[in-house]
């Protein structure tokens, strides 16, 4: 994690905190907002569609679609910048996933918890301004998973099956058996190509899983977005 960036997300989590506080959020004491007072989805709608939201006009019902933050971190720190106009334009969609900077397993635990307190509380942000979230499991480390304690329990949760942190797969069904365990979903959105693991343990769990959106499907749309774009 870039140092600068570091810096520049702890002054934006301040302000965060300081915003969700005035609205009557109160926080946990590693500095994670308790937002289980929201509303939030059991089932998923009809459809989920890629970010960035500015190609809203392709989607053809955007009230009966979920927004994924699936993107590569550099420009969603650009998002934070703009969170406003970023929450003005996503009111239109029925609900977002979680917004989703990197925790990968291969930063330290303070770089961990940071990405994840960051998409936690600007979770709480479109929360107030009255967006559905769908939160993510992802998490870190196994000490990261007091994250999920953010979000009520019995609510459908995301599930991206793509990442840094794939390739860990022993790590990987343990992480998952304790998240389910913590947050009890009742019902996983996942996009991305689900493994025989992640669906198994779904499965053991009695747990349904919504897949709307694979890999193949994402890297032909955006395939045929930059042939678009250099015409």
């Amino acid at each position: 994690m870039d140092i600068h960036k570091e810096i520049n997300l702890f002054k934006y989590a301040e302000q965060a905190q300081r915003l969700l506080s005035d609205e009557g959020i109160s926080f946990y004491d590693n500095g994670f907002p308790n937002l289980t007072k929201f509303e939030y989805i059991k089932e998923a709608p009809e459809d989920i569609e890629l970010w960035p939201y500015n190609k809203r006009n392709q989607v053809a019902k955007p009230h009966k679609t979920v927004l994924t933050f699936f993107e590569s971190d550099p420009p969603l720190y650009g998002y934070l910048n703009t969170l406003d106009k970023v929450a003005s334009n996503l009111s239109i969609y029925y609900a977002v996933t979680g917004f989703d900077l990197s925790p990968c397993l291969d930063f330290s635990i303070q770089e961990q918890n940071a990405a994840l307190l960051v998409n936690a509380l600007t979770n709480g942000l479109f929360l107030v301004h009255g967006i559905r979230v769908i939160p993510s499991l992802r998490t870190g480390d196994v000490a990261t998973l007091p994250a999920l304690k953010s979000y009520p329990k019995n609510i459908c949760y995301a599930f991206g099956a793509l990442g840094c942190n794939q390739k860990l797969q022993n790590i990987g069904r343990m992480l998952m058996n304790l998240k389910l365990a913590l947050s009890e979903p009742s019902q996983i959105l996942a996009y991305g190509k689900l493994s025989a693991t992640d669906a198994q343990i779904f499965s053991s769990w009695n747990i349904p899983v919504i897949n709307r959106l694979d890999y193949q499907a994402i890297t032909r749309k955006r395939t045929k977005e930059r042939r678009q774009q250099n015409v």
